[in-house]
């Protein structure tokens, strides 16, 4: 229930943001009197293929909203907008809102699909891993007597005695 009322706040605060960017962007206009003139509409990419990122950039002047069908309303100081294109969308309509002033372009897509002759499969198999934590388990540092028996059976010492003669400087 919460988390429900953190997402519409922070939805009813976005749309606040966009409306008073928008009207910012209004006033800006209205203040040098900027009369809405696009001058440029493209398409990034010449070649679009299908659920493919595109790029669509524009050149506008005295704009502080622009509307894009199926997308939403964003501000008019954008320069574009990526998005990944599938055919409902084809043409995309565009309306840009300047002071008294309206303009809708559309944007006619011709995409191709890449249909592959030979397709594959790819299974990949991810063996299950897991942890032991060593929490719960005790680590034990002992050694037993078993452990640190020697057998002498074979081993002889020959001890040489230390005469100090042997070590003085001439």
């Amino acid at each position: 229930m919460k988390k429900k009322k953190d997402k519409n706040i922070k939805t009813t605060y976005l749309k606040l943001k966009l409306a008073i960017q928008c009207l910012a962007l209004f006033s800006k206009n209205l203040l040098f009197i900027k009369s809405l003139k696009l001058k440029e509409l493209t398409l990034y990419d010449r070649v679009v293929i299908k659920e493919n990122e595109i790029e669509i950039l524009w050149d506008v002047r005295g704009c502080h909203k622009i509307k894009i069908k199926g997308m939403g309303i964003f501000p008019g100081n954008i320069y574009g907008i990526k998005l990944f294109f599938t055919d409902r969308q084809n043409p995309i309509e565009k309306t840009f809102y300047g002071i008294a002033k309206k303009l809708t372009k559309r944007l006619g897509i011709v995409a191709t699909e890449i249909n592959l002759l030979n397709k594959f499969i790819v299974n990949t198999s991810i063996p299950n891993t897991f942890e032991i934590p060593l929490n719960k388990f005790a680590i034990i540092s002992e050694f037993t007597k078993l452990q640190l028996q020697i057998n002498t059976q074979d081993i002889y010492f020959d001890i040489e005695p230390f005469n100090i003669e042997n070590y003085k400087q001439a």
